[in-house]
């Protein structure tokens, strides 16, 4: 059982309670911490957040809310389309934690033996709380992150611009902070998520399945449209059966079933360019950038089939 603290921007792409259901499904492998919001209103996603995880029967699990705003940016670079608060599941919960999201970080990270941090959201969270504890790189297992684009992004023929990594490039220099800061780190990048998809017979049989699960299919169908209107705007092709990007939970699945990814330990040198994050692969001869763990291939049958098997329990 490894515990994680799970830092998240749920309710906006349904990705986050994607995963957060993974999470509360992988049982024998996992045991979630803490809960932690970032980006917009965060009240409104520790809303959602509790309401899953009373819905799994894990109402003991704290929720903290995090930041709104970026380190140096506005809370409207933040994405916020409209339907989070419908996504609030009917179901009595407990309240949010009084704690902050980055104090509440600083403390599993002193009283939790290998605790892995899993962000799948904006990094701005961990960012303050490396503030609060520069310490903190030491007392943690890693860092295992939904972010990065390294070498190619595609949708289709389409190859998607540097950019396209919303999570890193939201608040680029919080991700900055997070990604120099000596953590042990994993990527689970746009080059392999955008490849893993979410199906409409996947959908359907999450309809079936228990309370969590079903709750999370009516999430998704907030999501699918915006999905195929934001991604065919910029120029990209989206599989007629896609519903939704397995991007946060792909990223969960790395730290319980690994076997459909691809890593090769990479030097990955950050960046700002013209307002983007970057993460370049680079020689390590440079002597520039940091280690890290980093998913360059998946197998996406098989990474969604063991996404899916698992959630259909929940």
């Amino acid at each position: 059982m490894r515990p994680i603290l799970l830092d998240t921007d749920i309710g906006s792409d349904c990705d986050d309670s994607l995963a957060l259901g993974l999470v509360l499904a992988a049982r024998d492998a996992l045991e979630p911490v803490a809960v932690t919001t970032v980006s917009a209103d965060t009240r409104a996603r520790g809303e959602i957040a509790a309401s899953l995880l009373a819905l799994a029967g894990r109402g003991d699990v704290d929720v903290c809310v995090g930041a709104e705003g970026g380190l140096a940016r506005p809370r409207e670079r933040y994405n916020w389309f409209g339907h989070e608060p419908a996504c609030v599941a009917d179901t009595p919960f407990a309240a949010l934690s009084s704690e902050s999201a980055p104090e509440r970080i600083v403390r599993a990270a002193r009283e939790v033996t290998d605790l892995e941090i899993v962000m799948i959201g904006p990094m701005t969270n961990l960012a303050l709380a490396l503030a609060l504890d520069p310490q903190l790189p030491r007392r943690v297992a890693g860092v295992t992150i939904m972010g990065g684009h390294v070498r190619e992004a595609r949708l289709g023929a389409f190859v998607c611009p540097f950019g396209i990594d919303y999570n890193l490039c939201s608040d680029p220099e919080a991700s900055v902070a997070v990604l120099g800061a000596g953590f042990r780190t994993t990527l689970v990048t746009a080059d392999v998520t955008l490849q893993t998809w979410l199906r409409t017979r996947d959908l359907e049989g999450l309809d079936e399945a228990g309370p969590l699960a079903r709750e999370i299919a009516r999430q998704v169908r907030f999501w699918t449209p915006l999905q195929r209107k934001i991604f065919t705007a910029m120029g990209g092709a989206l599989a007629e059966d896609n519903v939704a990007f397995l991007h946060d939970p792909l990223t969960v699945l790395a730290l319980v079933d690994p076997s459909p990814l691809h890593f090769e330990e990479l030097q990955i040198a950050t960046t700002i360019q013209a307002g983007v994050l970057r993460t370049h692969e680079v020689d390590p001869a440079l002597g520039i950038g940091a280690p890290m763990r980093v998913a360059t291939g998946v197998d996406p049958k098989c990474a969604r089939d063991a996404i899916v098997a698992r959630l259909q329990g929940i």
